[in-house]
């Protein structure tokens, strides 16, 4: 199995990459189901 906090390090990464070459305003949701998985993104966002 993938590591989570691996795999929520590359879909932030790939989000801001993504944002900051296409100066896009859309909204992003992580949607999330574990409470550990929440805080690898909350720490990753801050």
């Amino acid at each position: 199995m993938f590591p989570n906090e691996r795999a929520a390090e590359i879909a932030v990464r790939t989000v801001k990459d993504y944002l900051d070459e296409t100066g896009s305003g859309i909204k992003i949701v992580f949607n999330v189901f574990k409470d550990i998985d929440y805080l690898f993104y909350k720490n990753l966002l801050k």
